[in-house]
């Protein structure tokens, strides 16, 4: 999430360099995405794009200001700063979710600190953590779905559809070329996210684009699900 605030740079890396060269977090996705934005369509996986090394001019830090300790930072005191900071947290970066009493996999596009003094950014392919035997969530008609995650905040999400009949597999990877129907959701105040599921009986493939924080990150990216609605 790019938050209003200062207007000094937050320097973009690709997120696997950050992380697994440190220490790998074991992150997976879901749908193509780049930067802190919810993911769109399941359709398109575009190819990794080079590493950059070089302050993103796009990217709004979050306030307060971030630290004058350089790029590196510092790791504390507290959510500490910069690169540092970032690889201080990294476990709080989420790898899975839960979508009513399923468990999912979840793909980082996205991650920053909170204070805006750092940030990591990453394409991911469509379809990742996504299965052709993926075992369904079944519910009525229009039941209300919890989506949350472990020690995190979700703060928003986009939620989509298509007929599960629509998705192909190739590489691993599932895909529809229909661009899905929104399902409504609600933030929660207990930091989780309620999803209605569809009104009309059927098995669909549910995507998501969560938008999260921890105590000193916040992040987005995307996860896969099925959901199974069976009339009363």
């Amino acid at each position: 999430m790019n938050a209003p605030g200062s207007s000094r740079p937050i320097l973009v890396v690709m997120i696997a360099e950050l992380l697994v060269a440190a220490c790998s977090v074991g992150a997976p996705p879901g749908s193509a995405v780049a930067s802190i934005e919810p993911s769109g369509s399941a359709a398109v996986a575009p190819a990794n794009p080079s590493v950059s090394l070089e302050p993103s001019p796009s990217a709004e830090p979050a306030s307060p200001e971030p630290s004058t300790d350089g790029v590196d930072g510092a790791a504390g005191p507290g959510c500490g700063t910069g690169r540092l900071g970032l690889l201080g947290h990294r476990g709080e970066v989420p790898d899975m979710l839960h979508f009513g009493g399923a468990t999912i996999e979840f793909a980082t596009a996205g991650i920053a600190m909170r204070n805006g003094s750092y940030g990591a950014d990453d394409v991911i392919p469509a379809g990742l953590g996504l299965t052709p035997n993926e075992i369904a969530v079944k519910v009525a008609p229009s039941t209300r779905i919890l989506l949350r995650g472990d020690g995190l905040t979700l703060v928003s999400s986009t939620v989509r559809v298509v007929p599960w009949s629509t998705v192909s597999f190739t590489g691993g990877m599932g895909a529809s070329p229909q661009r899905g129907t929104e399902l409504p959701t609600r933030v929660r105040s207990d930091g989780s996210i309620s999803v209605s599921a569809p009104l009309a009986a059927g098995d669909y493939m549910v995507e998501f684009g969560p938008r999260w924080q921890s105590e000193c990150l916040q992040g987005d990216g995307s996860a896969y699900s099925r959901i199974k609605v069976v009339a009363p």
